[in-house]
């Protein structure tokens, strides 16, 4: 029942924000969970969100896999040159 309230009623709101965020190119991500453990997900990304979106993003993608996430963060701070060479984790992984 809560997946239609999600589908008929939710979605198509935040479909609407979504809409407006990319004409003024704001980065937009809402996560609902309409049932244990199922979550419906509406996401705008941009060249040049932020740090905390990126990581709020690749979280609701890539949960619960806590590897996956640590993983996929490393790889994406590799590719933009970020400097995580404070992060006890990431020297773990090799990333400096």
């Amino acid at each position: 029942m809560n997946e239609n309230i999600y589908d008929t009623e939710i979605a198509p709101k935040l479909l609407e924000i979504a809409k407006i965020c990319e004409t003024h190119e704001i980065p937009f991500l809402a996560v609902a969970e309409w049932a244990e453990g199922k979550v419906g997900r509406t996401e705008l990304q941009t060249n040049n969100e932020c740090l905390v979106m990126v990581m709020v993003r690749h979280c609701a993608k890539t949960a619960p896999n806590i590897d996956g996430y640590v993983i996929g963060l490393s790889r994406w701070a590799k590719e933009k040159n970020i400097d995580t060479s404070g992060s006890l984790i990431m020297n773990q992984l090799g990333n400096r």
